[in-house]
């Protein structure tokens, strides 16, 4: 039991972690809008040729219309696919690539893991020659549980030696990015050595999960054993989980309000709104800012610096 305890401790210290970090996000003053068009939860084919609602007679006089469809199409590839880097950096991607399409592999794995283990807890079975849902999961989590684990692990290990060897980014990567692709490539590669030499089908894999769900109990006619590799899989993964919000790395949840607070947000700050509450909030603050030119001293406002001239170069 102390190994499902660890467990349960450290999915809920990422439950906590990530809880937090998105409470203190909705706490912050109001970020500057990016306002660069195209937005993509535009409707109609404004997306497309970066128009906007603003293009519109008296538009503030009209309900504006989104497009969760338009916002799809932009984001999926641009998870799952990483179009920007794609165009931007090229070489970069042919690494970056397969280290997060087989993070989102093992992420589908774990999904497929937990719903195996749930069908077993509710009375059925999972494994080849059975319904179609028993032997779907089964096939599926070898099929993606195989191809994340191997690529994820190629791609870290790219990107560690990029890291080291690479001007461009070793000038900036700090300690920290290095202790946490160290710890994704251990996981990833202990556990590819896991499935490779002991647990090929993820057996052994669901039949934890199915323990975590009932408490401690095993699934009818298991037999197999705990090995030293499964064990370290499973404390470095449930490590992993509860390490991954108190870092950066938490940008994989934390994005979306890069996207639809920052990079997307266009609501028109109309009198008397939040908008603009938290506007004239914002002009409060007292910036200490140390370029001269702007004269932040910690006691004028922002309201007093927008209002004065910018300070000459000597």
């Amino acid at each position: 039991m102390g190994l499902y305890v660890y467990s349960y401790l450290c999915f809920l210290i990422f439950l906590i972690g990530a809880g937090v970090r998105i409470y203190q996000q909705t706490k912050m003053p109001l970020h500057l809008r990016w306002e660069l068009y195209p937005v993509q939860h535009e409707d109609g084919e404004r997306p497309r040729y970066g128009g906007s609602y603003m293009e519109e007679p008296d538009w503030w006089k009209k309900e504006k219309s989104r497009s969760l469809w338009n916002e799809i199409q932009y984001m999926v590839p641009e998870i799952l696919f990483l179009r920007g880097l794609w165009e931007e950096n090229r070489k970069l991607w042919r690494i970056s690539f397969p280290f997060h399409f087989g993070l989102y592999l093992v992420l589908a794995t774990f999904g497929l893991l937990v719903l195996g283990a749930l069908t077993m807890a509710l009375g059925g079975s999972i494994g080849p020659g059975g319904s179609l849902w028993s032997s779907g999961i089964h096939y599926l989590t070898i099929l993606f549980g195989f191809l994340g684990l191997t690529l994820g692990t190629v791609g870290t290990f790219g990107l560690l030696l990029r890291r080291m060897r690479d001007p461009e980014l070793k000038g900036y990567s700090s300690p920290g990015d290095f202790l946490n692709l160290f710890l994704i490539l251990f996981f990833l590669a202990v556990g590819l050595i896991t499935w490779l030499f002991y647990d090929p089908s993820f057996e052994g894999a669901r039949a934890y999960l199915f323990g975590l769900l009932t408490m401690g109990g095993k699934p009818m006619g298991y037999a197999g054993e705990q090995t030293v590799l499964g064990w370290l899989t499973i404390v470095s993964g449930s490590f992993l989980l509860a390490y991954i919000p108190l870092t950066h790395m938490a940008h994989m949840f934390m994005k979306y309000f890069m996207y639809h607070k920052i990079r997307w947000e266009d609501a028109p700050n109309i009198k008397g709104s939040k908008i603009e509450a938290a506007v004239l909030a914002n002009l409060g603050y007292r910036p200490t800012w140390s370029a001269p030119h702007i004269g932040a001293d910690g006691e004028k406002t922002w309201a007093d610096l927008a209002l004065s001239m910018p300070k000459e170069k000597k």
